[in-house]
């Protein structure tokens, strides 16, 4: 049917992609990969040296084009000095792409009309950026509402697993049996976060974030894992095992059957 040959039309609205609505991405990561080994056989050696040295090239792109998305931003769109202002947070910190489109959401938060109307807006769903009913709540916009995805220093290798201002915890301590007043405020926080979410979109992509922290807690610890049973090698087919016969035993085997039949009658 139609509609089951072009089912993406019906979720693209859905669900954020980020503008990959295509597994063009995908494809084009393998065709670089197989292109960069030439072979889909060789030694284990020369695979990896050729792998490592596609990642390094893949690497340096990557730096060049950041550098391009840093050296300047776009003028399709140009505000007075107030407006202009409140973009000063996040100007070079987030690519071009994703300025461009904040952009265009903030010239529709100066309109008074714009803001009248229900939050509908597909960039939030789409590419989990803000919309202008969310930019017209802040008079500077935080680097905080724009997603790490389309952040540079994440992209050129922001290290967001270290803590930064985090209290030291004492060498013999096991166990953190107390909460301090800098994770109380934290966690509240997060309860503010959840419950002042802009759409049920917004919360869901907070909510993954928490079930993340929470599979870390259930996860098996690696001292409770049990080594692995060693298999001894056995010389020699195991006992009470017969060997399979070939075709010529089974024609031979078939022949004696016929000449005691034959002896019979």
């Amino acid at each position: 049917m139609h509609d089951k040959e072009n089912w993406v039309n019906t979720y693209v609205f859905k669900h954020s992609h980020f503008g990959n609505r295509t597994s063009n991405h995908a494809e084009s990561s393998y065709a670089s990969l197989k292109h960069a080994l030439g072979t889909s056989s060789g030694k284990l050696k020369t695979v990896t040296m050729k792998v490592v040295k596609w990642y390094e090239a893949l690497i340096d792109d990557r730096k060049c084009r950041l550098t391009m998305e840093c050296l300047g931003e776009s003028n399709t769109v140009v505000f007075d000095k107030i407006n202009s202002s409140r973009l000063n947070d996040i100007r070079h910190k987030v690519c071009r792409f994703a300025m461009d489109h904040i952009k265009l959401e903030l010239a529709k938060s100066i309109i008074p009309e714009k803001l009248t109307k229900e939050c509908e807006c597909l960039i939030n769903y789409n590419y989990l950026l803000p919309c202008y009913h969310q930019l017209a709540q802040y008079k500077k916009i935080p680097i905080s509402c724009i997603p790490r995805q389309w952040r540079i220093n994440y992209l050129e290798g922001e290290d967001h697993s270290i803590l930064h201002n985090a209290l030291s915890v004492p060498k013999n301590t096991t166990k953190i049996t107390t909460i301090t007043s800098q994770l109380a405020y934290k966690l509240e926080r997060i309860t503010q976060i959840l419950i002042n979410a802009q759409n049920k979109q917004q919360q869901i992509y907070f909510e993954e974030y928490i079930d993340k922290i929470i599979e870390l807690d259930s996860k098996q610890k690696l001292e409770n894992l049990n080594d692995p049973t060693v298999v001894e090698a056995i010389k020699g087919r195991p006992k009470n095992t017969k060997r399979k016969m070939i075709a010529l035993e089974h024609c031979l085997e078939a022949e004696k059957e016929e000449t005691i039949k034959k002896k019979k009658n």
